[in-house]
C-alpha cells in the first residue's frame, strides 16, 4: 500500500478569499469580528466594499459545485506566500477587490488566521503519521479503492464560507476555525475529505450499478451515508485498538444521521455493520444497501 500524503498550505489569497466568503454568506458584522488589531475607519470602508462585492455574486454560489468557484479555488492555488492577485487567471474584478484588500486583512486579521491553520496543521499531521497508516489500510478495504498516488493539495482556511465546513473535488478545503475539526476528529475529517477525492468511485459505481439493475431513479445519498459511516467507524476502531483512545465518530457526535439521514438509520445497523464486521461481502453489502434504502429523491 502506498500511502496517502497531503500537501498542506495555509495560503494568503486561498484565506484571504474564504474569510470575504464567509463573512458575506454568514452575514457577520465586521465590527465584531476578532481582529489582531482593528480596522481603521478607511480600513472598514474598504472591508465592506470587498463583503458588498462578494455578497452580489459569489455568495449566491456553491464553492464546491459551482464552475466560477472551482475555476477561483484553481486560480488561488499559488505560492502561500504571494499576497498580489495581478496576472492570476480569476476575474479581474475580483484581482482588483483582493488587491485592495489585500493589505487591510494582512495588516488586522490575518496573523491569528494563520496561526490557526497553522496549529491545525501541526496537529493533524502528528495524529496521521501515528495512526494515518491503518485508517487509510481500513478505508481503502472497505472501500474497495485505493487513495490518490500523488500529494492531495489540502488548502486550510479558518472558515470556508459553507454549512458544512470542508468541501473537497481533487483538493482539499479544510476550516481550521471550526470546534468540530479539532483534536481527533481533524483526523477522522481529513480522510473523510481525501476519500472524496476518488476513494469512493467503486463505492458510487457499484450503488449505481445495482440501483440500474433494481430499475430504481433518482439520485441517493446512499454512497455519503456509508462513506461517513465507514471513515468514522475505521477512525474509532483504529484509534480504540492503537492507543485506547475512546472517540465518537464525527456524524454520531454532532447528530448528523438524525438531522439529514435519519432513514438510513436501520440500513447501516443491519446491513453496513454487518459488512464492516467482515459478515458480507462487498456486493452483497450494496446489494442489500440499495434493495433497503429509502425511497429515492426526486
Amino acid at each position: 500500500m502506498q500511502r496517502a500524503s497531503f500537501e498542506y498550505h495555509s495560503a494568503f489569497l486561498m484565506n484571504l478569499h474564504h474569510f470575504l466568503l464567509d463573512v458575506s454568506v454568514s452575514n457577520k458584522s465586521l465590527q465584531e469580528l476578532p481582529w489582531d488589531n482593528k480596522p481603521a475607519e478607511a480600513e472598514f470602508a474598504i472591508l465592506k466594499d470587498a463583503v458588498d462585492f462578494y455578497l452580489a455574486d459569489y455568495a449566491k454560489r456553491d464553492p464546491l459545485f459551482d464552475a466560477t468557484m472551482q475555476g477561483i479555488k484553481r486560480g488561488l492555488s499559488v505560492d502561500d506566500q504571494r499576497r498580489d492577485a495581478t496576472g492570476l487567471a480569476i476575474p479581474a474584478p475580483l484581482i482588483a477587490v483582493l488587491n485592495r484588500v489585500a493589505p487591510v486583512y494582512a495588516r488586522c486579521i490575518w496573523a491569528s488566521q494563520n496561526k490557526s491553520n497553522q496549529d491545525w496543521i501541526k496537529q493533524t499531521k502528528q495524529l496521521d503519521a501515528s495512526y494515518g497508516k491503518e485508517i487509510q489500510a481500513r478505508i481503502e478495504k472497505y472501500m474497495v479503492h485505493a487513495f490518490p498516488v500523488k500529494p492531495i493539495r489540502s488548502d486550510i482556511v479558518v472558515l470556508t464560507g459553507t454549512r458544512q465546513g470542508a468541501y473537497t473535488d481533487e483538493q482539499i478545503i479544510m476550516p481550521s476555525g471550526r470546534p468540530d475539526y479539532q483534536g481527533l476528529a481533524a483526523l477522522e475529517m481529513l480522510y473523510h475529505e481525501a476519500s472524496h477525492t476518488t476513494v469512493t468511485d467503486t463505492l458510487v459505481a457499484a450503488i449505481n450499478d445495482r440501483m440500474k439493475a433494481a430499475h430504481r431513479q433518482g439520485e441517493s445519498d446512499l454512497w455519503h451515508v456509508l462513506q461517513f459511516y465507514t471513515v468514522g467507524k475505521v477512525t474509532q476502531d483504529v484509534l480504540k485498538q492503537s492507543a485506547n483512545l475512546d472517540y465518537q465518530p464525527y456524524a454520531l457526535k454532532n447528530g448528523l444521521y438524525q438531522k439529514a439521514w435519519p432513514e438510513y438509520l436501520d440500513l447501516i445497523d443491519q446491513v453496513w455493520e454487518p459488512y464492516l464486521e467482515g459478515q458480507l461481502n462487498f456486493k452483497d453489502a450494496i446489494t442489500q444497501a440499495v434493495d433497503q434504502m429509502p425511497a429515492e429523491k426526486k
